[in-house]
């Protein structure tokens, strides 16, 4: 199993709020976590292409394990954002069927 080196995780994060500037300059002995625990949702969904045809697909989504009241709007954000920038490719009648969290993944720090 591949690990990542902490002082690597910490450079490719990014902070929402000025209070973590510390944590991003913390020296790697100071994490005491080995393991990073990351919630991976599942999304059922059916559309029809841009040429009319009916489909069935699945995508993946990873936010906390509580999200469940905002999954379904993430996912629909996605769509509008790819049909946007891909109005070629464009989905429509999208329906979401299903929404689960499938459980976690974990990324290992060395």
């Amino acid at each position: 199993m591949k690990k990542i080196k902490v002082i690597d995780f910490l450079k490719g994060c990014y902070f929402d709020d000025s209070d973590m500037e510390e944590f991003k300059n913390i020296h790697p002995k100071q994490l005491i976590s080995e393991e990073i625990p990351i919630p991976v949702w599942k999304i059922h969904y059916s559309y029809y292409t841009a040429r009319g045809n009916p489909k069935e697909a699945y995508k993946y989504i990873l936010d906390n394990e509580n999200a469940w009241d905002r999954i379904d709007d993430q996912f629909m954000r996605y769509i509008e954002e790819q049909n946007e920038k891909q109005p070629e490719r464009k989905l429509s009648n999208v329906n979401i069927l299903d929404s689960s969290l499938m459980g976690k993944v974990y990324l290992k720090l060395e």
